[in-house]
C-alpha cells in the first residue's frame, strides 16, 4: 500500500472502483451492450485520472492473490454453470477440438503476430501468445445472453469458454516460467510444471469438495451456514493449490464447481441457497476486477501500441479464430451458418487481464526485454475482441438465422446466466 495514502483517500479510492463498477453495469443493459464495453475505458480512465488511486497503490502486494482468489470463484461458479448446459457426445468432440487443437494454434498464431507486428522478442512473444488462449464465461456468456444463438451453439462456446480459462492460465504460467529463468528451465522441466499443476489441481479439488460435504452435512439445511461453507471451500481450494503451484488454483476452482452439484446430490447437501449468492459477488466482481486492472494500464504505452495491436487483434479475429473453428467443427453436426457462428466468437476476458497484470509485473521487476508492453497489449486485444464481438453478435446470429427462440430454456440458459448477463 501507498504509504503517502490516508485512509480516507483509500476509503474513496474504493467507493469509486465500486460505484463505477456497479454505474457501468446498470447503463449497459440499457444501451443494450455487454457491460464490459463501458468497464475497460472507465477503469483505464480512472488511472489516468487518478493513478495514486490504482488497485496495486491501494492494496500493494495483495492485490494479486486478492485477483487470484477471486477470480478462483468466478470459475468455480462457470463450472456450477456448466453442469446444466447438456453436452451431447458428438458436441463434445467439438470442444475437445477447440481446446486441444484451437488452444495451440492460437497459441502459435498470436505469438507469431506479436513477434511480427509488435516486434516482440520471441520469449515475451510466446508469453503473450499464452495469455491471449484464454476466453472465459465472463465475456462469452453475456454477448450469447444478447445474441441468443440456439442450444447447440451456445452450449459448444461456453463449454470452450469455461474451461480454456483455466488452461490458458496454466500453459502462460509455465511459459512464465520458462521465460523468468529461460537459461536452466528446458521443455522437460516445462512438461513437469504444467503436469505438476494439473496434478495440484486435482488434489486440491477433492479436497474442497470433501470439505464442502462434511460442512454442508454439519450446516443441516441452514442455508445460511450452507453458503458460508461453499465459499470457504472455494477459498480453502484455490488457496491450497496455488501455495503449492502458481494458478494451479483456478483450474481446482472449476473441477471443484462441476462436481458439486452432482456430489451435493449423492450426499443430500443443497446448493439452493448459495447460487443467488455466488451470481451477485461474481457479478460484483467482474466489474471490479475489470475496472481495476483497466486501471493498471499505462497510456503512454497504450498510445504507442495501439496501431500494431489493433493488427494482432484483427489477425486473431480474421484469420486465426476461422481456422481453428473449421479445424474443430470439421465433419461435425453444426451446420455452415453454425460453424460461421462459432468462427466468429472469441473474446477474451478477465483471466487474460489478471495473468498478464501479474506476469507482466515480475517480468518488468526482472527488466526482462518488452515486459513492460505484456499487460497494455492484453488490454488493448481484450478491448477489441469484446467490444467487436458484443456489437456484432447479435446481427451477426440474426443474419446467420441460428437465434433461438424467446423461451430461456431453448436458448441453452442455465440458472446463473441471468445473473452475469450483463456483466461483462
Amino acid at each position: 500500500m501507498d504509504p503517502t495514502l490516508s485512509t480516507q483517500d483509500v476509503m474513496l479510492a474504493i467507493a469509486l472502483i465500486f460505484g463505477i463498477a456497479t454505474a457501468c453495469q446498470l447503463v449497459a443493459p440499457r444501451l443494450r451492450i455487454p457491460s464490459l464495453v463501458l468497464l475497460l475505458p472507465a477503469g483505464f480512465l480512472l488511472g489516468l485520472v487518478a493513478p495514486q488511486w490504482r488497485a496495486d497503490a491501494l492494496l500493494g502486494p495483495s492485490f494479486p492473490v486478492i485477483v487470484e482468489l477471486v477470480v478462483a470463484v468466478i470459475l468455480f461458479q462457470g463450472g456450477l454453470g456448466l453442469t446444466t448446459i447438456p453436452l451431447p457426445k458428438d458436441q463434445r468432440v467439438i470442444v475437445r477440438r477447440l481446446l486441444y487443437i484451437g488452444a495451440p494454434l492460437t497459441w502459435l498464431g498470436a505469438t507469431f503476430a506479436a513477434h511480427v507486428l509488435l516486434g516482440m522478442d520471441w520469449p515475451i512473444a510466446f508469453m503473450l501468445g499464452a495469455i491471449l488462449i484464454v476466453s472465459g464465461p465472463t465475456v462469452v456468456t453475456p454477448i450469447l445472453d444478447f445474441a441468443r444463438p440456439n442450444a447447440t451453439v451456445r452450449g459448444i462456446l461456453q463449454w470452450e469458454g469455461t474451461l480454456l480459462d483455466p488452461l490458458g492460465a496454466l500453459i502462460a504460467v509455465v511459459t512464465f516460467q520458462v521465460v523468468k529463468a529461460s537459461s536452466s528451465t528446458g521443455p522437460v522441466e516445462a512438461v513437469e510444471l504444467f503436469v505438476g499443476g494439473l496434478l495440484v489441481a486435482v488434489v486440491a479439488a477433492a479436497i474442497g469438495v470433501a470439505f464442502f460435504v462434511v460442512g454442508g452435512l454439519l450446516a443441516k439445511g441452514n442455508k445460511t451456514l450452507g453458503t458460508q461453507v461453499l465459499l470457504g471451500s472455494v477459498i480453502v481450494t484455490a488457496g491450497l493449490a496455488n501455495s503449492v503451484s502458481d494458478d494451479s488454483g483456478l483450474l481446482a476452482a472449476l473441477l471443484m464447481g462441476m462436481a458439486a452439484p452432482r456430489v451435493a446430490a449423492r450426499f443430500g447437501t443443497s446448493l439452493e441457497g448459495g447460487m443467488a449468492f455466488f451470481d451477485t459477488i461474481v457479478s460484483i466482481a467482474i466489474g471490479v476486477l475489470f475496472v481495476s486492472i483497466a486501471g493498471l494500464v499505462p497510456s503512454p504505452i497504450v498510445l504507442s501500441l495501439l496501431l500494431p495491436t489493433l493488427g494482432v487483434a484483427l489477425f486473431l479475429m480474421v484469420l486465426v479464430r476461422p481456422l481453428v473453428a473449421a479445424v474443430a467443427t470439421r465433419r461435425s453436426v453444426l451446420s455452415r451458418n453454425e460453424r460461421v457462428f462459432v468462427g466468429w466468437m472469441d473474446p477474451r476476458g478477465i483471466v487474460a487481464a489478471a495473468t498478464a497484470s501479474s506476469v507482466g509485473t515480475v517480468l518488468v521487476a526482472l527488466r526482462i526485454p518488452g515486459a513492460a508492453e505484456l499487460l497494455p497489449a492484453a488490454f488493448i486485444v481484450i478491448a477489441i475482441t469484446v467490444t467487436t464481438y458484443g456489437l456484432t453478435a447479435v446481427p451477426v446470429a440474426r443474419r446467420l438465422g441460428i437465434q433461438a427462440a424467446d423461451n430461456p430454456s431453448e436458448a441453452g440458459g442455465s440458472p446463473s446466466g441471468s445473473a452475469t448477463a450483463h456483466s461483462g
